[in-house]
């Protein structure tokens, strides 16, 4: 007998293990791939699950300026945050008693708790008060925790503000340098996370894991504090002294092309940014393109020297106009200058004179001139929303265009690429890129990246810079500048006075007065460019920026210790002296400066620095005049709120006084300007902000 089995048992028997083999086979290569290769992804996925995880922010990276004094900080803050399924038995009582606790809508809070989310926010950055009052009923809010987070702030408040910008509820950049850099200032966020089952409830013996948080870079600007107050103090006296609508002002390292100061009124409080209308977040050297006027020319000067078209020994005739294309352009001075040389051009900002080198160097090469400065595109200095200047294209500029743009009308610049401009004359010909940031520095102190004078392109040639700077020297020293003069000091600039287009049309009456400069002469360590918009009262660049100038420079020098370039030669008694401005200076600085100009002075009442000067500053007076100053205790603010006086029965000057002396300004509407007032435009006792102009009627 056969005991063999079957064929068809043995392939089935076969089959039947093969199958077995193929199953075992499977089953192995998944247990190796989740226990083995994918066993780390799968671990994540579970403990993302069941972990709870609470955010922890990172202290942003310092702000710093290029000394090292901090700029913008971080500091710890609480914040309140709440678990949903927590909360759930007791949900209606938590959301009253937490909106009393928070000062906070108990239907929000209502809303926050129903969630179903495993973690909500409650509040962000509680007060002190809030935080003290919550800590004695944490014990009756189950599911309601505290965690540390982190807040900026300014310790210098309004100090450049515009530079610096601000941040967000989650400390994310929204404005100036906190934006631009935000990726190398934020750090890395850690966690805090705590296991939790499948009801949401803490378990008992619950693991916790903490993931700490990476401090951001520190951010280095070019930026000098001490600069920087001194532009900032210059813009607010400005402010106060002209009546006008804005005023900016920058400070430049034409060797680096680092900004020095940045200041601008009106300004804001980034600690408090939502406090203000967000247009006064805009750097407007940065973000305005404006009409240069006669600051513009040095660029046309400069050019047609380089490209050949003119020479130092040209002559000039100006008779008060030039006709072109059959329309007459008049001089800024009726009667003309008559015969002129290329430097009398220059200082006395001749109209005539600039139309004729626009025409001589023609539509192409002025246009080159044009790209070479870098004002056809934008800087690209590192603050957001920069401008673009509005230029006429150049197939259609006709000679009646080019000459008028040719003395800094018709074309609009952003103030930046202008400063950036005549820079590049301070510095022997080569334009330098303008920046803010200087270096990134790890939290350690490790460099990352450094910006100082790596984009530069020659412009002109050092012979062609050299004497544009000479004749820039000699507005300042015989022309329009004169109240930019330092003395012991070379100062090179050029005022500027443009009529404002509103609505593209020009508006009669209405001005951009400003002033740009650099010293000393040679080697200049600052250029300055100063821009009063819509002053109220006298409108000349040369008397309302060009003091603003000269005093800004003299602190600056003074403060740098930059030794005197030539001597210091006080006007002999009786000689016609320029007053120059005394106030919110300390008794013993107004004394040396009054000194350098050739006044004497004498002291009234008792205080640290000078609020009134007996003559206003900008006037010419016999050297030797006595000069009376009244002291005070403290800088005037022209965004303190003031009362308005009662003017009636006063002479004007002695309603200008008491205006004066409260951060008023007095302009008389109608009647004599030494008569007595009858009425005013406010009404006496009406809150008003420190620097208003008041309307007076005389008789």
């Amino acid at each position: 007998m056969n005991d063999r089995p079957p064929l068809m048992l043995k392939r089935r028997n076969f089959m039947v293990l093969v199958a077995f083999g193929l199953f075992d086979l499977v089953i192995g290569s998944r247990l190796v791939t989740i226990q083995g290769l994918a066993s780390p992804k799968l671990k994540q996925l579970a403990d993302d699950i069941h972990f709870r995880s609470v955010p922890l922010a990172p202290f942003r990276g310092n702000i710093v300026d290029r000394e090292g004094r901090l700029l913008a900080g971080s500091h710890h803050a609480y914040s309140v945050y709440a678990v949903p399924a927590q909360t759930r038995a007791v949900r209606a009582q938590e959301s009253i008693l937490l909106a009393d606790l928070l000062n906070l809508p108990q239907s929000q809070v209502l809303r926050r708790l129903s969630r179903r989310q495993g973690f909500v926010w409650i509040k962000r950055r509680i007060s002190q008060a809030e935080l003290e009052t919550l800590k004695s009923q944490l014990a009756s809010l189950p599911g309601v925790h505290l965690v540390t987070e982190t807040a900026r702030y300014y310790p210098e408040g309004e100090l450049a503000a515009g530079v610096l910008g601000f941040t967000g509820i989650d400390n994310q950049g929204l404005a100036g340098v906190e934006l631009v850099y935000n990726r190398y200032l934020e750090g890395k966020p850690g966690s805090i996370e705590e296991e939790y089952d499948a009801h949401g409830q803490s378990l008992k013996f619950s693991r916790q894991r903490i993931v700490p948080s990476q401090q951001g870079d520190t951010l280095e600007l070019t930026i000098d504090e001490n600069i920087q107050w001194m532009a900032e103090r210059a813009a607010e006296h400005a402010m106060l002294t002209t009546g006008g609508k804005a005023v900016m002002i920058t400070v430049m390292h034409p060797a680096t092309g680092g900004i020095l100061a940045m200041a601008q009124r009106p300004s804001f409080n980034p600690n408090h940014f939502r406090d203000y209308e967000p247009r006064r977040y805009r750097e407007l050297v940065v973000s305005d393109a404006i009409p240069p006027g006669s600051i513009f020319k040095p660029v046309t000067l400069a050019t047609a020297l380089e490209t050949g078209t003119t020479s130092p020994s040209a002559g000039f005739w100006c008779p008060g106009f030039k006709v072109v294309l059959g329309r007459r352009v008049n001089c800024w001075r009726p009667q003309g200058h008559g015969a002129e040389s290329l430097a009398d051009v220059v200082r006395n900002s001749c109209n005539v004179g600039f139309m004729e080198l626009g025409l001589g160097l023609g539509v192409d090469r002025f246009y080159q001139g044009l790209e070479q400065f870098n004002l056809t595109r934008r800087t690209g200095i590192d603050l957001p929303g920069e401008a673009l200047g509005i230029i006429p294209r150049k197939g259609r500029v006709t000679a009646l265009d080019l000459a008028i743009m040719a003395f800094g009308q018709t074309l609009t610049v952003t103030p930046i690429a202008l400063l950036a401009a005549v820079s590049a004359i301070a510095n022997g010909g080569e334009w330098m890129r303008p920046h803010v940031a200087r270096e990134i520095l790890t939290a350690d102190g490790r460099l990352v990246q450094r910006f100082d004078a790596q984009h530069r392109r020659r412009v002109v040639s050092p012979r062609v810079a050299s004497l544009v700077q000479d004749m820039m020297t000699g507005v300042v020293q015989f022309g329009t500048g004169k109240l930019a003069q330092v003395p012991g000091y070379r100062v090179a600039g050029k005022t500027g006075t443009a009529q404002k287009v509103i609505g593209g049309r020009v508006e009669r009456g209405v001005y951009l007065s400003s002033f740009i400069g650099f010293a000393p002469v040679p080697n200049p360590v600052a250029a300055i460019l100063i821009s009063v918009d819509e002053p109220v009262g006298a409108f000349y660049g040369g008397q309302v920026a060009a003091p603003v100038f000269g005093r800004l420079m003299r602190d600056i020098l003074r403060y740098w210790k930059i030794p005197p370039t030539e001597p210091i030669r006080p006007p002999k008694a009786g000689e016609a002296a320029i007053v120059p401005d005394l106030v919110d200076l300390s008794p013993e600085e107004a004394a040396t400066d009054a000194a350098l100009f050739g006044f004497p002075v004498q002291f009234q009442g008792r205080g640290r620095i000078v609020v009134h000067q007996s003559v206003t500053y900008g006037g010419y007076r016999p050297a030797g005049t006595l000069l009376t100053l009244t002291l005070g205790d403290r800088y005037r603010d022209y965004l303190e709120w003031v009362t308005v006086p009662r003017f009636r029965g006063l002479s004007v000057s002695q309603a200008a006084r008491l205006a004066f002396d409260l951060g008023l300004n007095i302009r008389v509407i109608r009647g004599p300007e030494n008569g007595v007032v009858t009425h005013q435009t406010n009404r006496p006792g009406e809150q008003v902000k420190s620097g208003t102009t008041v309307g007076v009627l005389t008789e």
